[in-house]
């Protein structure tokens, strides 16, 4: 016996309510997201949820519900993510509202788009409903519910429902966008704090967030027109773009790593060390589309800390820190093997354990470690 419509608009209401709730939580906690996914799919009788940052002249980034690991794992692995007809298709949709995806798919493209051949119908996927929302910030993302075909169309129903919930997702959106960008400027002015130089880039390689430091740390470093940085070292801006551009690729495959090149001595400015690190956080990565933080830390030899502090800061033994030490006054492995009468042998076994100690892969990325130390007065 169906229950009284009486019960069925306050079961609808209540889900609503319980919806909109989670939405506006993950508006201040990015981790919630993939939990607002999990409920939009859930609402309609779906599989899961993808909710993906279509980023022009760059990778798109992606957050998908766990249930869809099936086609999150195909996408990455052959390349989906950035040859998706289906995706180009819904962003040409002139519709402000979710959409059915049967009404606008047509058989011969089901029959004959890759997209759909050789990865969603092989998978048991059908067709679902999606919108795309366009933020004031530049940003569009789209928000697409998938269904096995097996369970069926997405009815009418579900549609109004999804409508009714899509400005909400709009709101909470844009104020996950605006306080990520919140929080990577206050970091790179933490990094200010610290004596450092930083700054935060983009997949395209803008300038999203930058300190007074690096502003003044000419003329090596200068800020162009267009939110770019170039460095008076020629060779520099050709490992720089290479480095961002490896980054930006790693996002959607796998883990990056960061990266580290030098800068020579230029007029008064001391010789220093450039690093990339990539910025990390599965929600996060969808709504700063922050790519890398740009680190330069100056490597000043008249201020090297003592052998002692260096000990302490990285557990050395204290051969290994006077080694340490010596390295960052500016000695090569041949001058400190003579300054402490051993073999060289023996300062590049120094060396490996330094370098594990303290995590760090190259010699010259501990000596700039060990020069941005500011030594106690």
């Amino acid at each position: 016996m169906p229950l009284p419509s009486f019960f069925l608009r306050y079961f609808v209401m209540q889900n609503f309510t319980r919806s909109l709730d989670l939405i506006y939580e993950a508006a201040f906690l990015p981790e919630l997201w993939e939990k607002v996914l999990d409920d939009l799919a859930f609402s309609i009788g779906a599989q899961g949820t993808s909710f993906g940052n279509i980023v022009p002249n760059g990778p798109p980034r992606w957050l998908a519900s766990a249930s869809l690991m099936d086609m999150s794992k195909k996408m990455i692995d052959e390349g989906w993510a950035n040859r998706n007809t289906r995706a180009d298709k819904l962003l040409s949709i002139a519709h402000h509202g979710f959409v059915d995806e049967a009404e606008y798919v047509t058989e011969e493209e089901l029959n004959t788009h890759p997209i759909f051949t050789e990865m969603l119908t092989p998978l048991g996927y059908g067709l679902g409903t999606s919108t795309f929302i366009q933020a004031p910030t530049g940003d569009k993302f789209i928000v697409a519910i998938e269904k096995k075909k097996i369970t069926g169309p997405v009815t009418k129903d579900s549609i109004a429902f999804l409508d009714q919930l899509r400005p909400h997702l709009a709101r909470a959106a844009l104020m996950s966008s605006r306080l990520e960008f919140e929080r990577i400027t206050a970091a790179v002015e933490a990094l200010q704090l610290t004596g450092l130089p930083s700054a935060v880039f983009s997949d395209e390689g803008k300038l999203l967030a930058v300190n007074a430091l690096m502003e003044r740390f000419t003329p090596q470093i200068v800020l162009t027109a267009g939110n770019q940085i170039r460095f008076a070292h020629e060779p520099a801006n050709t490992l720089f773009a290479a480095a961002q551009a490896e980054i930006a690729r790693s996002i959607q495959a796998r883990p990056g790593h960061s990266h580290s090149f030098p800068l020579p001595r230029l007029d008064d400015a001391p010789p220093a060390i450039v690093h990339l690190i990539p910025v990390r956080g599965n929600a996060r990565d969808i709504f700063t589309r922050a790519s890398s933080f740009t680190i330069v830390t100056p490597v000043d030899r008249s201020r090297v800390p003592s052998a002692e502090l260096i000990q302490g800061l990285f557990d050395l033994s204290p051969a290994e820190a006077r080694v340490a030490w010596s390295l960052a006054a500016g000695n090569d492995v041949s001058a400190t093997a003579k300054q402490h009468t051993v073999s060289v042998e023996t300062v590049r076994s120094h060396v490996k354990s330094i370098l594990q100690k303290s995590g760090m892969n190259r010699q010259a990325d501990f000596v700039a470690a060990i020069a941005s130390i500011k030594p106690p007065v």
